[in-house]
């Protein structure tokens, strides 16, 4: 049982902080229920069904979207998370070279499976692992899969592939790529703050208050923000005013 434990807590810590960042997702002006309406348009029309793979991403993305940020029942949660699998698996053998169908595939089953419980967790993690491998074999530059890479050096004990260092190295390349990445400098916060690097750890969470993403930023409101000024309030830090609007 001292495996399922340890992979259960991975995965909670791992997809409880993760959102996609990437494609053409939802700007700063939209909110959870447009972002649903525009997805009930899009099913009624018949686009689950296609075989573009744009169509596919993006239809991948806003139930990945829904289900990390809009929805708060359980149930629909999953349901959310286990379709955007479906569409983005099915992107997969339109598109195997595809980066961002690879990422969305893992994030969404990853989201999923957390919810299902850990013997789900434990029987899924080696495919999660090879997809997000493979994003980076297709895109080094992919900010969200340095992200979860490094998440999972972080919490994995070492006999499963862990490695701190890594998983600080993996932190630090994905806000490099995108500075407005909340998910991965709050996670990058909180590796200071598990080693003892209280001062670095509050740059980061007040750097999250300060620079909301450029897309999504309804999410950034939900979570991304009050997360980071809980966490200076732990450490005793005062929040800077952070940005207009």
């Amino acid at each position: 049982m001292i495996h399922l434990r340890s992979v259960g807590g991975w995965i909670v810590v791992l997809f409880s902080s993760l959102v996609w960042a990437g494609g053409e997702g939802v700007t700063d002006d939209e909110t959870p229920l447009a972002l649903e309406e525009e997805l009930q348009v899009l099913v009624s029309s018949g686009a689950d069904q296609s075989d573009d793979p744009a169509q596919l991403f993006h239809l991948a993305s806003m139930y990945l979207d829904l289900g990390y940020g809009g929805y708060v029942d359980p149930a629909k949660k999953l349901a959310s998370f286990q379709e955007g699998a479906r569409i983005a698996l099915k992107a997969l053998e339109q598109e195997e070279t595809s980066a961002d169908a690879h990422f969305l595939y893992a994030a969404n089953l990853g989201q999923a499976v957390q919810l299902q419980g850990l013997v789900a967790t434990a029987l899924n993690l080696q495919t999660l692992k090879t997809h997000v491998t493979r994003v980076l074999e297709l895109d080094e530059k992919h900010a969200p899969a340095h992200h979860m890479l490094g998440l999972m050096y972080e919490e994995l004990p070492w006999f499963l592939g862990g490695d701190q260092e890594a998983a600080g190295e993996h932190l630090l390349k994905a806000i490099s790529l995108d500075d407005h990445y909340a998910p991965a400098r709050l996670d990058l916060g909180k590796w200071y703050l598990k080693h003892g690097r209280s001062q670095e750890a509050a740059k980061e969470f007040i750097k999250v208050l300060e620079m909301p993403p450029l897309k999504k930023r309804w999410i950034w409101e939900r979570i991304h923000r009050p997360q980071a000024q809980i966490l200076l309030r732990q450490i005793g830090v005062a929040e800077s005013p952070g940005p207009p609007g």
